[in-house]
């Protein structure tokens, strides 16, 4: 269910960085507060954990999707920071994940990426940064990656080609999703 809902997010945040629908179109309200109250990028004092035995919490994020849609502008920053989807999809590449990369560019079915090989591709310092930024296990972040780098390049690449527009839709997109972010919007 992640995965879809992802999706859609990403869609709706890439059909508004190209100034389509935009995230109300999702039912969301004209910001993401229907999905637990995410507030500001950094606010993440009223989320709460997810109750485990011996009253412990798996996570302060206190769902899957809440962590993926903390996750989804920090993995855009770091496609960013990294020259870009052309030149991540070719670290895949070099990495051994040319596979991967090229199913989630394709118009078929989109291949798995193990957490694992996030480790391989963002590094594990990036890992590590990310882990203390959100306050969640390392391992958390892999997999949060692992869930959305092949969503997002898919929706980047609808017609199985990277457009040299990709970059532009991902500045766009991120603007977006900051703009549907802020504290005034949310509610």
């Amino acid at each position: 269910m992640a995965g879809s809902i992802l999706g859609q997010v990403l869609g709706s945040v890439f059909a508004g960085g190209r100034g389509g629908m935009g995230m109300g179109g999702m039912g969301m309200g004209g910001g993401l507060g229907g999905l637990g109250g995410l507030g500001g990028m950094g606010g993440l004092g009223g989320m709460g954990g997810m109750g485990l035995p011996g009253g412990r919490s798996a996570s302060p994020f206190g769902n899957r999707t809440a962590l993926m849609m903390m996750m989804l502008p920090l993995a855009m920053q770091w496609v960013q920071r990294n020259g870009g989807m052309g030149s991540v999809l070719q670290r895949f590449n070099q990495r051994g994940y040319g596979q991967h990369a090229s199913s989630w560019v394709s118009t078929g079915e989109n291949q798995a990426l193990d957490p694992q090989a996030v480790g391989d591709v963002v590094g594990q310092e990036e890992l590590s940064r990310l882990s203390q930024q959100l306050g969640v296990p390392q391992e958390e972040v892999a997999s949060g990656f692992a869930e959305i780098m092949p969503e997002m390049v898919d929706q980047l690449t609808p017609q199985g080609r990277l457009d040299p527009d990709a970059d532009d839709v991902l500045n766009g997109g991120l603007s977006h999703w900051q703009r549907s972010m802020s504290p005034e919007r949310v509610g």
